[in-house]
């Protein structure tokens, strides 16, 4: 069973509503019945372990399944916070965050985006909703949330935990 390293208190209630606000998903529409929010840094290892296998859960259940990224780069990876401010503006995640690991020169394709605005503020918000190292998930549908801290083992543990915890038939 993949740990839920915490509950989402009342008191964070308010402050957990405002995790996808003017965001959009990277998979899946706004409409989708669950939501995960990733906390990304790209060149955590742990994320990129993360990433294929909620690409899967999406590819498996796109009606119910949307993911959205807010930006944590860590200190230990010097080079998060460009890569960060690069993908934040960039219109096709998966492909510059490929493009980035074989380091390639990339560069943002959305007209006048502030990348560095968007990262400091998923900095400054994951750090006030108890953020502290990636990958960490905030979880939710209209009923639940849950903050996942850490990468999931496997696909079927990720999503036995979610279909269990959210009441939800995923493939």
């Amino acid at each position: 069973m993949l740990l839920i390293n915490f509950l989402i208190s009342q008191s964070q209630d308010d402050l957990i509503s405002k995790v996808i606000e003017n965001k959009k998903p990277i998979l899946g529409t706004d409409k989708a019945s669950l939501k995960i929010v990733v906390f990304d840094d790209p060149d955590c290892p742990f994320c990129r372990k993360s990433m294929p296998l909620l690409k899967m859960l999406y590819d498996k259940n796109p009606d119910k399944v949307a993911i959205y990224i807010r930006w944590f780069p860590l200190d230990i990876h010097p080079d998060a916070k460009r890569k960060s401010t690069i993908l934040a503006c960039s219109k096709d995640y998966f492909k510059t965050k490929e493009a980035l690991i074989k380091g390639e020169n990339v560069k943002p394709d959305i007209p006048n985006c502030d990348g560095n605005k968007i990262v400091e503020e998923d900095l400054d918000y994951g750090m006030k909703i108890g953020v502290r190292g990636t990958p960490t998930f905030i979880i939710f549908n209209n009923k639940d949330t849950i903050g996942i801290s850490g990468a999931p083992p496997d696909y079927e543990t990720l999503r036995k935990t979610l279909a269990e915890k959210f009441s939800i038939d995923l493939k």
